[in-house]
């Protein structure tokens, strides 16, 4: 069987591949050459996209936002009412499962990485930065539904962002799942009085429950 031209393909694809590669080998033991050879194409053809490893590696940070958020708003769409979104989301955030939104060693890997190199650093900001506005787009729905009150929206997403992101470190460090569990419910709350939703005497705060 021959070899793919380059008009069979495209980036997502030669992305989900290089997925692939990183998970099982990591970004060090991922090559041009092994994700073309799982490809079946030639390493030319990858190279016409990408020009080089370091121009694949920032074109990741981009996908792994994209189906994260493909993710976040598969799961989302399964609910009807914005309590139920609220709800639904706070349990996504801290979920122990790993199954959510992708927050795996491949994420954590690439991240880590901007550390040590400035462009992958402001490919990862530029990010964080998305998943702020998806944030505060939600909370001001579920200010819109009475669910809750709040005046800066932009620094409570940040917060929530932070919980989750370092919920996700622990999630895939920590062994133990009675303390990963009770670490989520922690979390969760802390998310909660960010936004406002937890405060003793507050309407909302009787109508919301995320266990």
């Amino acid at each position: 069987m021959g070899r793919k031209s380059i008009s069979h393909i495209r980036k997502p694809e030669i992305l989900r591949h290089t997925y692939k590669v990183v998970e099982e080998e990591g970004f060090m033991g991922m090559t041009i050459g092994k994700i073309a050879n799982r490809m079946g194409v030639n390493s030319g053809l990858l190279i016409h996209y990408f020009k080089s490893k370091e121009g694949l590696i920032m074109e990741m940070v981009d996908y792994l936002f994209k189906i994260s958020m493909e993710t976040y708003h598969e799961e989302l769409e399964k609910f009807t009412t914005p309590q139920a979104r609220f709800q639904g989301l706070m349990r996504i955030l801290f979920s122990t499962s790993g199954k959510g939104p992708q927050r795996d060693a491949v994420f954590w890997s690439c991240y880590a990485m901007g550390f040590r190199n400035p462009e992958i650093r402001e490919r990862i900001q530029d990010m964080q930065k998305k998943f702020i506005a998806f944030g505060v787009k939600e909370i001001a729905s579920w200010e819109d539904a009475g669910l809750v009150t709040v005046k800066d929206k932009e620094k409570a997403a940040a917060n929530i962002l932070a919980l989750s992101e370092g919920f996700g470190i622990l999630r895939n460090s920590l062994k133990d799942l009675h303390s990963l569990e009770e670490i989520a419910g922690s979390m969760r709350q802390c998310a909660l009085e960010a936004l406002g939703a937890a405060k003793s005497g507050t309407s909302s705060a009787d109508r919301i429950s995320v266990q």
